[in-house]
């Protein structure tokens, strides 16, 4: 079975700023002490990293613990008070671009380096077909747990996993159009036709031509 597919980044793209630090935010607001005390014990985390020590991956599984303190049906709350009030950063165009996507192809789909648990039901309540992201152990569960079930869901992983996906469903896919802000989503614009660069929430054709400074520091 052949589809056509449309794909969206999010962070940037879809939306207009970094998902994860706006969450924390977020949670700083309304669990001060918790998010307070967290974030003294994170520059650390951050230390490690641009020193060399510790990996992305690690780093990114650490910024995520303290709702390890948190039940599931707790977090679902957060995150659903998080996009209602975040929810309004939305690029407008693309409500818009996705009803013309529709015409065009059979499938438009969003993958993000973003927590799975933060769009995995904001995602087809907007409209979209289907969501991949950085997935957690304990992600369905009964309680959450700050590491990552596989890999980080960036770069060339975006594509093993659209191919994985593809794979158990029988499909033979090929991407029609693909939006993103960043370089780093390269292995996905090779495999486009169509290529746009979302530049500070305008749509441009191509892709970037440079690593921007989040590309440079959280490259891997």
């Amino acid at each position: 079975m052949k589809k056509k597919l449309i794909v969206y980044d999010f962070d940037k793209t879809i939306y207009g700023g970094e998902s994860g630090t706006n969450f924390f935010t977020y949670y700083l607001r309304n669990y001060p002490l918790k998010g307070l005390l967290f974030g003294l014990t994170y520059l650390k985390e951050v230390l490690f990293y641009l020193i060399k020590i510790t990996d992305l991956k690690h780093l990114k599984e650490r910024f995520f613990i303290f709702l390890e303190s948190h039940s599931n049906e707790e977090i679902e709350k957060i995150v659903d008070g998080f996009w209602k009030e975040y929810g309004k950063k939305m690029y407008s165009w693309t409500q818009e671009e996705l009803r013309e996507n529709r015409k065009e192809a059979d499938m438009v789909i969003v993958t993000s380096a973003t927590p799975l648990f933060l769009l995995e039901r904001l995602i087809p309540e907007m409209g979209y077909d289907m969501v991949f992201g950085t997935e957690f152990q304990g992600d369905g569960k009964e309680k959450f747990i700050a590491e990552i079930k596989g890999e980080n869901n960036k770069g060339m992983e975006k594509v093993r996993k659209l191919d994985k996906w593809a794979k158990g469903n029988n499909i033979e896919y090929e991407i029609i159009k693909f939006y993103s802000d960043s370089l780093a989503d390269k292995p996905l614009y090779d495999i486009a036709e169509k290529k746009y660069w979302i530049k500070k929430g305008k749509k441009l054709e191509g892709m970037p031509g440079k690593k921007t400074l989040l590309d440079i520091f959280f490259w891997d």
